[in-house]
């Protein structure tokens, strides 16, 4: 009967959870709590979450959890046992993960519990989360309860081993190569008193590194990479790379800490992840930590998060995620992280990963960066505990670990999550001059003699722009038997455009505009004409004088304009083609018309006199609209090349323009 209101119970909640596709995140309806029991020296504490949904045909669901005791402790139990150092009331929240699960996140509970002073007991020891935490270095780590989903929230443990009674920590988050504003932080845990400061601009913060001689950097992303660094400094070199290193990010927590000498403090940091973040799926973003003890050097910790739709342990990574194309003519350097997890009861003997790549990167550039479980090569005299990898058909990578147990999540005997994941993280190059197209890769992962699981498909791409675009020209159009202008706009033209930058494989559009500047000069003489022409005299008046002949000149300039509008494709790198249309006009800029006189006084003597006559500017003349084909042959994506372009109109009829372009 139980067994049937549980399946009742789940195609329910099923078809209330599916109801919301529309969301970009599900809200999840079931009431979420935490029943707590008072043991003789501590509370336990139990999490009442909806049951898992699994996927159909998928691996098995399961949740992670991080609790919060209200008191800077942390665990990361399904149901801990706590011990309290200080009686009086505390606020427990749980962070609930579901992985492999079709259901929405659960909301996070809370619920309060009173510690009597016979449960509070001031030499308890660590649990297994805190004991655990600092695997990369015995100071200072940064933790994440999960990876980044858009429109979800995360939490980052910090931790530290203060070497001082004071200190100050410092928390990057947003680098600006990936999403600037992906991270917006929530609330900050002060269970130690932690003195949350305003954030300052990095000239403020330039005072922190000038006595820096040395840092020390650590790096994980769940797990712990391995990786140790150790910079020495001398003159304004720490503040050259700290100076550096804030420029890469957006956003800076900071705040002061005080205690005792190697007392442990936690702090959580809650991380909102803006739906923004859904542009940048399967990229990995860094989160770091600087702590800087009073009078000390600061220990650095990266942390790795990668950016996912759905929580699952097995998936592919890259970095950059977004690059520029304009920078891309060297070979590119893209550092891959494929991570994984055994679900199963039993120890991973064998994991091979087969992973795909496009044509776009060399394979014969794979160079390993660091793995877990950490083992040797199998080419060494060590054959078990080892791994081999192997290009195969141009576009795969087979990398197997071989003879290591990597244990199962389902095992009675796990206690730290992190012991069921592995990874691996390497580097491969680009080939050079790249078309702007995507680079996706993906991983299919074999767990001893099991099916394989597929990863995502992680995609590096090139971010858009739009390019810019110069152009000298040559117009020849066909000389009109009644137009003198049309006669004379024959000559060079300085042109600008804009376009998407180096589109590859699909229509795309281009406006330009051209502008040149013409002239017009007439002139004429009569000089058999006579008459009189009224000329002020020096009484006030005017006196009659008489001319025997006229000359006439006029002076007219122009600028001619034209804004061609086009759908233009890449056949190839070197060939593209466009057809549209453009409008064209002039514009009168000058109308200057003078008459000279040809006077005859009384004593016969001829004298000229020039008159200027007031004229104003011709009209704007009618648009022209003109179809358009047009042809470059050259660099098409970026660079020089050649044009020509043909148009007609009812008054010109054919036109020919040849011209050099160069995309920037």
């Amino acid at each position: 009967m139980k067994r049937k209101l549980y399946y009742l119970f789940v195609a329910f909640y099923c078809h209330v959870a599916f109801g919301q596709d529309s969301l970009l995140v599900r809200q999840d309806t079931f009431p979420s709590s935490i029943q707590t029991e008072y043991l003789t020296n501590s509370i336990k504490f139990t999490p009442v979450i909806r049951p898992l949904v699994p996927i159909p045909g998928g691996r098995q669901a399961y949740y992670t959890y991080l609790w919060d005791f209200g008191d800077g402790q942390f665990s990361t139990q399904e149901s801990p046992e706590h011990q309290y150092e200080k009686s009086g009331e505390y606020d427990v929240s749980l962070y609930i993960v579901n992985n492999y699960d079709n259901g929405p996140r659960p909301k996070k509970p809370k619920t309060k519990v009173k510690v009597e002073s016979k449960l509070a007991h001031t030499d308890k020891l660590p649990n297994t989360f805190e004991r655990n935490f600092f695997k990369s270095n015995e100071v200072f780590q940064l933790f994440k309860n999960a990876n980044a989903v858009p429109g979800e929230d995360m939490s980052l443990v910090v931790g530290v081993k203060p070497n001082a009674s004071k200190g100050k920590i410092l928390v990057l988050t947003n680098e600006k190569l990936i999403n600037p504003n992906g991270f917006v932080v929530a609330n900050q845990s002060r269970y130690h008193n932690e003195n949350i400061l305003s954030v300052e601009r990095k000239r403020e913060l330039e005072s922190l590194w000038a006595n820096v001689t040395h840092t020390s950097i650590t790096q994980s992303g769940s797990p712990d990479y391995g990786i140790r660094e150790e910079l020495n400094f001398t003159g304004n070199e720490a503040a050259r790379f700290f100076n550096s290193l804030l420029d890469e990010y957006n956003t800076v927590t900071q705040y002061e800490i005080e205690g005792d000498v190697g007392d442990t403090q936690f702090s959580i940091i809650n991380l909102d992840i803006t739906p923004e973040m859904l542009a940048d799926t399967n990229a990995i973003v860094t989160v770091t930590g600087i702590y800087l003890a009073d009078g000390g050097n600061p220990v650095i910790h990266k942390l790795d998060v990668p950016i996912i739709k759905s929580h699952d342990p097995n998936k592919m990574s890259v970095r950059p995620a977004l690059m520029d194309y304009r920078l891309q003519f060297k070979k590119k350097v893209l550092t891959y992280k494929v991570q994984f997890q055994n679900d199963g009861e039993g120890d991973a003997k064998s994991i091979r990963l087969e992973m795909y790549f496009p044509n776009q990167v060399d394979l014969n550039t794979f160079e390993l960066v660091n793995l877990y479980p950490k083992c040797d090569t199998c080419l060494t005299e060590q054959d078990l505990g080892c791994y081999t990898y192997q290009i195969k058909d141009d576009d795969k990578i087979i990398f197997h670990f071989r003879g290591i147990a990597l244990p199962g999540t389902a095992s009675p005997t796990i206690t730290d999550q992190d012991s069921t994941k592995g990874f691996i993280r390497f580097t491969l190059k680009s080939h050079k001059k790249l078309q702007n197209r995507s680079l996706p890769s993906y991983t299919n992962i074999y767990f001893d003699k099991n099916d394989p699981i597929r990863t995502n498909t992680s995609t590096a791409r090139f971010r858009p722009g739009l390019s810019p675009i110069v152009t000298l020209g040559l117009n020849a159009p066909a000389k009109h038997p009644n137009d003198d202008i049309g006669k004379l706009t024959k000559g060079l033209t300085l042109g600008v455009g804009l376009a998407p930058i180096a589109p590859y494989k699909k229509p795309y559009w281009q406006v330009e505009l051209y502008a040149s500047t013409f002239g017009v000069d007439y002139a004429a003489s009569f000089l058999d004409r006579k008459g009189e022409i009224p000329l002020p005299n020096e009484r006030g008046g005017v006196t009659y004088y008489g001319y025997s002949g006229i000359d006439s000149t006029a002076k007219k300039k122009y600028l001619s304009l034209q804004v061609p509008v086009q759908i233009r494709y890449n056949i190839s790198r070197y060939v593209s083609a466009g057809v549209g249309a453009l409008v064209k006009t002039n514009v009168n800029l000058q109308n200057d018309q003078q008459t000279t006189y040809h006077l005859i006084n009384a004593n016969g003597v001829q004298t000229a006199h020039t008159v200027d006559i007031p004229t104003e500017k011709e009209k704007l003349s009618p648009l022209l609209f003109s179809p358009l084909a047009d042809l470059n042959i050259g660099r098409t994506y970026l660079g020089p090349a050649f044009g020509v372009r043909y148009h007609f109109d009812k008054m010109y009829k054919s036109n020919l323009n040849f011209y050099l372009v160069w995309r920037l």
